[in-house]
């Protein structure tokens, strides 16, 4: 008789995941901390610069440039910030670890890398398949 199929995470592995999700979210807070403190400075910058006798257009396209950057990691930062909210609302519920899709447990590989998993590796393949017409 094959052995049962574990369907959820136990409380000391909910425990240590959530740990690790906890500790990413404060990495991706501080990194977000860096951003907004370099969106202010290149704004300070800027400000300075337009006073400057001598603006050279080249240096304002740069400027602006990299503060668009910086905008759209901060975007990215945000969404996965959002998504490790999502991971420790799962870990609350229980059903952390668990496919959205199929209901498996996603394996320990993929959440060690991927905390905020909400798919197992073979959903996620066949949805990033899917979302690119194949």
């Amino acid at each position: 008789m094959p052995a049962k199929k574990k369907k959820k995470l136990n409380k000391k592995e909910l425990a240590a995941y959530k740990k690790k999700v906890l500790a990413e979210r404060e990495r991706i807070i501080r990194e977000l901390s860096r951003i907004e403190e370099s969106i202010n400075s290149s704004s300070e910058i800027q400000e300075a610069s337009k006073k400057a006798y001598s603006n050279h257009l080249a240096d304002l396209g740069t400027d602006y440039m990299e503060k668009e950057k910086n905008f759209y990691y901060a975007s990215v930062e945000g969404q996965y910030l959002r998504s490790l909210d999502e991971a420790l609302k799962r870990i609350e519920r229980g059903d952390y670890g668990k496919c959205e899709i199929c209901d498996e447990l996603i394996s320990f590989k993929r959440l060690d890398v991927v905390p905020s998993a909400r798919m197992c590796i073979k959903c996620k393949s066949e949805s990033e398949k899917n979302q690119r017409g194949r």
